[in-house]
């Protein structure tokens, strides 16, 4: 949720940019290699490892969902994981922000949206598709969330952007047809692609919410009042469903959740400040586009699983076609 700041899969804020820092001077070695080099390599090395911590994600989903484990269980077993990492993050933040009316109901919006309907969405989903292609399906999100923006916020619409949209959707089509075309068009989606779809628009819909909180709370603190208010929709939507014992599970499937709630709702959001705050959003940015190859890279070695090239071939020109929206 992410579940990913916004422009992540894990579920967190947009963290208000920062300017990008200047570049090492090569008359002054001492400086850049001690100072300004050495933070720069260090954010480039966090945000590689938040994209890989992100894209493991979407195999840590599948093993839960494999497993048979509920939907609610397992999106409320990942973030019982992460509002626990997340309150530990924020005891160094005091005093915590106070939140006004106009607030909470933000973050409580934000809560439904990005924790609690795009994990339904993220485990129902991967009961039947395999994690490399829903990590594939969900690079389209930058390319919604553009299409949103221009719409609601009346952003710039220039024509590089345009060529970068037409790309990715007519990536996300390969990926979605799996190279026939006709079958998509004769059979439609089936019902495992439309939730991993309901993942990107989720999510879009929290990215838009959480806009309106930039500059208003620090990054750490909405995601985590967010992730907290989605945990406790989660709670009463595993208390209704038909009961499960939770010793049923298997090691596998406790590993892959606290893995999902500690790493990736956690630790991958402060990589990602921490690259953010080092070389600047825009910069940071890019990273986001190694998540579905760090996906597919995994499942395929660890699950094992296999990809048609057509879906590879998609998978390409949509991380392509968000490469040119993000230009600019």
């Amino acid at each position: 949720m992410f579940s990913p700041p916004l422009t992540g899969p894990a579920g967190a804020a947009t963290p208000i940019p920062s300017p990008s820092p200047a570049p090492c001077s090569k008359t002054s070695a001492p400086t850049c290699r001690d100072n300004r080099c050495i933070t720069n390599a260090r954010a480039y090395w966090s945000l590689t490892l938040c994209a890989a911590i992100w894209g493991f994600s979407w195999l840590c989903g599948r093993v839960i969902a494999a497993e048979g484990v509920p939907p609610a269980y397992g999106a409320f077993g990942r973030f019982a994981f992460g509002s626990l990492g997340l309150l530990a993050v924020m005891l160094f933040h005091r005093p915590w922000p106070r939140l006004t009316r106009s607030l909470a109901l933000k973050l409580g919006a934000m809560g439904f949206t990005g924790v609690f309907l795009y994990n339904v969405c993220f485990f129902t989903g991967l009961k039947t598709v395999p994690a490399g292609r829903a990590s594939l399906m969900a690079a389209l999100q930058p390319s919604v969330i553009f299409v949103f923006s221009a719409l609601v916020w009346g952003e710039a619409i220039r024509p590089f952007k345009i060529a970068g949209l037409a790309i990715s959707v007519a990536g996300a089509t390969l990926v979605l047809s799996q190279g026939d075309f006709a079958k998509l068009l004769a059979g439609g989606l089936n019902s495992g692609d439309l939730w991993i779809l309901g993942c990107v628009f989720s999510w879009v819909s929290y990215t838009l919410i959480g806009r309106l909180l930039t500059g208003k709370l620090p990054a750490v603190a909405s995601t985590a009042y967010s992730t907290w208010l989605g945990a406790a929709l989660l709670a009463v939507f595993a208390l209704v469903e038909p009961y499960t014992p939770v010793t049923s599970f298997s090691p596998h499937a406790w590993a892959a959740s606290a893995f999902l709630g500690l790493l990736g709702t956690s630790l991958a959001f402060l990589l990602f400040l921490q690259g953010v705050g080092h070389i600047g959003a825009s910069r940071a940015s890019i990273f986001i586009n190694l998540v579905p190859v760090f996906g597919v890279l995994f499942s395929a070695v660890i699950l094992r699983e296999s990809l048609s090239l057509a879906t590879l071939a998609g998978g390409a020109f949509t991380i392509l076609g968000v490469r040119l929206l993000n230009r600019g």
